[in-house]
């Protein structure tokens, strides 16, 4: 037995030195070229082989113009961009006129639109040599939806399931076409809670990241049949299926006062419903581009409006933050007057040239962290 496996190992080595050395072969031919390349400045130079690409640009860069590459004697197109300040960014090629990841780079920002992804190391979503959390995957059948659905929690650094210890828990959601991986897969939730708990800044808590679509996607969007079923599904799976599986199965706290409810864009949405509705539920909230209901915040929001002062002295913190690029820009505009005229109590950020991304949104998670629990 041995000897025929070390027979089948030597005719391998043979086949593959034989097709290294066969005429026209090259190795070089068969080796991609090292992209992305970040440099000790903060500086990245992209490349990619596409000898008979005629016009190649690295495009979706958050907070820069499309860099046109140039071709060398090799095919190897290449640019260097930057310096740019430590976070994490998007970027794809632009190859005549088709957007394509970097065949190079594993690190790819999926869902909606397919993005490669590049860190500058150095800052709260970077990992760092401090104690780390750990990410739990579940899977279970709703009674909701009808079929299998994913929730990811995050428990921190010296979590013991068999300890007294209470923990506060977090809800974080996710926008739309994502899922629940989003957050720690892209959003770093995880690393930024590690770095900050480490660093005083931030309570130890539980962070629970459900799938927020109640319908799928394609069936979800504007103007199709189950928009308006999307929500009052997920709001539904939520309280009957995901907070009863955290609740049976972590350690987390079961008040308002320990819970709070955040996310990104239609999570962010699905996030000022929870808060303005569901004070029994949570006392914390922070809403993140959010997808603010379309019409009179009154029809959605009766009780708050109706009461502010009993809302107010029920709520520990409302936190709303948007980019002024972000296409959603207008709507939380509007929202945040609405919440001041009818005093609502509530924060409310705007970033200065921030848009619809993930490096806005990882951003406000670094801070609304460093405020909740307090």
């Amino acid at each position: 037995m041995r000897a025929g496996f070390i027979v089948t190992c030597l005719a391998v080595l043979v086949l593959g030195a034989a097709w290294w050395t066969a005429p026209g072969v090259r190795a070089q031919d068969f080796f991609t070229p090292n992209s992305p390349e970040v440099h000790a400045d903060g500086t990245v130079t992209f490349r990619l082989k596409a000898p008979d690409a005629q016009a190649v640009s690295v495009v979706a860069i958050e907070t820069l113009p499309p860099a046109p590459m140039t071709k060398d004697a090799a095919g190897i197109w290449s640019v260097t961009v930057g310096p740019l300040t430590p976070a994490i960014y998007s970027y794809a090629f632009l190859i005549d006129g088709a957007t394509v990841t970097d065949p190079r780079n594993p690190n790819v920002k999926v869902w909606i639109q397919s993005n490669s992804m590049v860190e500058i190391p150095g800052s709260a979503a970077s990992v760092a040599d401090v104690p780390h959390g750990t990410v739990h995957l579940h899977t279970y059948k709703s009674a909701v939806t009808g079929g299998q659905r994913g929730v990811v929690v995050y428990t921190p650094p010296g979590y013991d399931p068999t300890a007294s210890k209470t923990y506060p828990v977090l809800y974080l959601l996710h926008g739309f076409g994502d899922n629940q991986r989003a957050w720690t897969d892209v959003g770093k939730a995880n690393v930024i809670a590690d770095n900050l708990i480490a660093a005083g800044k931030a309570v130890p808590l539980v962070i629970v990241m459900p799938y927020g679509h109640g319908v799928p996607p394609e069936q979800a969007g504007a103007g199709t049949p189950g928009r308006d079923q999307n929500n009052e599904r997920f709001f539904k799976d939520f309280e009957t299926e995901v907070m009863p599986l955290v609740e049976r199965t972590y350690r987390v706290g079961r008040t308002p006062a320990l819970r709070a409810v955040a996310g990104l864009s239609m999570g962010g949405g699905q996030t000022l419903n929870f808060a303005l509705t569901r004070q029994d539920l949570f006392g914390w909230a922070a809403a993140f581009s959010s997808a603010v209901p379309e019409g009179d915040p009154k029809t959605f929001f009766p009780r708050a409006a109706a009461d502010p002062k009993a809302y107010n002295a029920a709520q520990k913190l409302l936190w709303i933050g948007v980019g002024n690029k972000d296409f959603l820009y207008d709507r939380n505009q509007a929202f945040d007057k609405w919440l001041t005229a009818t005093g609502i109590t509530h924060e409310y950020v705007v970033t200065d040239g921030g848009a619809h991304t993930w490096l806005v949104w990882r951003a406000y998670l670094e801070q609304v962290l460093q405020k909740l629990f307090r």
